[in-house]
């Protein structure tokens, strides 16, 4: 709580701070510093700071401050912004969900939502901004050098559609992901404007500070990215102040319904608190327990996990489960215990890969799920559990064979470097990224052996952390262990090759 200072002075004492930073010739990184034994990201992160107001139905209102230094090397005349809330609304350009989920995803009917700014100031001035054809991307004009800070204030309302989905008034919980404009990826001396995909996860962002003030009816319990800093009653009311440093994103689950455990994890930096929010699990400390063996697994195998907090939560987020800064969901839906099992460990593992390694999710979406699925089948055959691994490998095997089967005019493509807009189905999606990104990863494993495969993602994630990789940083990652695999992961990903 130290290093949050009190709400309504954020973003005025970065400011305030930066001058003399600079003059230090220490610039922001000392904003940046990690105590966990990584490498500080080498440039300044952005902050975001935000208070949301939900009315307990389906609307809130949205303030949002956006702390942005210009670290791209070139002077920019625009800042651009997504707002994926938009992919909910009528006139989208594409449904929010594939056409066969329809039915399951609007419980209740087609229902719309979306989120509509009335307002953009930069450093306290206002500014014209523009958005979109499809409303998801706003820009505004901005002159801004090289190495100058801005805060971009965005004032919004949120409607959010009944569905069960990540953004949505779901059948049993509110969730708030995706919600706030979210500041896009500088790249190649463009900004990334990529739209919004129903298949897939259609988010690629820089680690970045959250901080948020959320009033909500009573009722709700709150489950979060990062930690709650404090909790308070006022009426009918309750303000919530959260803290999210050093993540990808910020998530945010409400229910009125929520059943509340808490366990620990040791690991070799000290405790990670595990917050369970659930909704119909009758095993709850079982999950929790699994829960705690897997970040240890991870922290130990990969690299220490970065947050003092990991949240788990069970709510219909319209996938098996999904994946947030400090943050792991499994949906209502997963009932199968082994498959719940799975796609608990898969989850977590994601807080390694995407969470404190980013890569290209649009581009080359196999690079994260493919090695999270890895890492949840290694989990298991590393805890004495072959028979989980090994039928792993053969569904995924099964499930690729059934659709490269297939010819391309019906929809299929073997290559995994490619993107999301591509895929036709969520089937041949999981096909190419989840199940022969497995087998990439279990080929490696046979060449390599377990102490190199540690060897080399322990040198992938400590290389990488906070930060985008790609396939190269990968092979490099292997190079440095003893081995040569850019072309195994070239003959996968190109499609000349199981």
């Amino acid at each position: 709580m130290k290093r949050h200072p009190a709400h309504p002075r954020r973003i005025s004492r970065k400011v305030l701070l930066l001058p003399v930073l600079l003059a230090l010739g220490v610039c922001l990184v000392l904003l940046c510093a990690c105590d966990d034994g990584l490498p500080s990201p080498l440039s300044p992160r952005s902050v975001y700071d935000m208070t949301l107001t939900f009315d307990g139905e389906r609307t809130a209102t949205l303030k949002e401050e956006v702390l942005f230094t210009n670290d791209t090397g070139e002077h920019l005349d625009e800042l651009a912004f997504h707002l994926y809330p938009n992919a909910f609304s009528k006139d989208a350009d594409a449904p929010p969900c594939p056409e066969e989920e329809r039915e399951e995803f609007y419980y209740n009917g087609e229902s719309f939502g979306g989120i509509e700014v009335s307002s953009v100031r930069i450093d306290g001035k206002t500014s014209d901004f523009e958005l979109s054809e499809d409303g998801e991307l706003l820009t505004a004009k901005h002159d801004l050098p090289v190495g100058d800070t801005v805060t971009v204030s965005f004032s919004a309302e949120l409607t959010l559609p009944e569905c069960n989905a990540r953004f949505g008034v779901t059948e049993t919980s509110v969730n708030f992901t995706g919600f706030y404009p979210v500041l896009c990826v500088r790249e190649d001396g463009g900004w990334r404007t990529e739209g919004y995909s129903p298949v897939g996860d259609p988010f690629f962002s820089e680690t970045s500070d959250f901080f948020l003030t959320l009033t909500a009816p009573s009722g709700y319990a709150v489950a979060c990215s990062g930690e709650i800093l404090s909790s308070s009653g006022k009426g009918e009311t309750t303000v919530t102040e959260i803290a999210a440093e050093r993540v990808r994103d910020f998530a945010l689950f409400l229910s009125e319904d929520f059943e509340n455990a808490t366990s620990f994890s040791e690991t070799e930096t000290g405790k990670i608190r595990l917050e369970y929010f659930f909704l119909s699990d009758s095993a709850p400390a079982d999950t929790l327990s699994l829960a705690a063996e897997a970040v240890e697994f991870f922290s130990e195998t990969f690299g220490d996990y970065p947050y003092p907090v990991l949240t788990l939560v069970q709510a219909p987020v319209g996938a098996g489960g999904m994946e947030y800064g400090a943050l792991a969901a499994v949906d209502t839906s997963v009932t199968d215990e082994e498959e719940f099992r799975l796609t608990l460990v898969h989850e977590i593992a994601h807080q390694w890969w995407f969470g404190v390694v980013g890569s290209d999710q649009l581009n080359s979406p196999w690079l994260d799920e493919g090695l999270t699925e890895f890492s949840a089948a290694y989990f298991f055959l590393c805890r004495g559990e072959r028979d989980v691994y090994l039928s792993s490998v053969r569904s995924a095997s099964s499930y690729y064979a059934r659709y490269s089967s297939l010819p391309a005019d019906v929809g299929f493509d073997g290559r995994m470097d490619r993107p999301l807009s591509s895929y036709l189905t969520n089937g041949e999606y999981v096909a190419v990224t989840y199940c022969k990104g497995l087998l990439l990863f279990d080929a490696l494993l046979s060449l390599s052996g377990r102490e190199r495969m540690n060897a080399a993602l322990q040198d992938y994630f400590s290389s990488n952390a906070f930060g985008i990789a790609d396939a190269e940083a990968l092979a490099s990652s292997f190079a440095r262990a003893g081995m040569e695999v850019l072309p195994v992961i070239k003959a996968f990903t190109e499609g000349r090759t199981v």
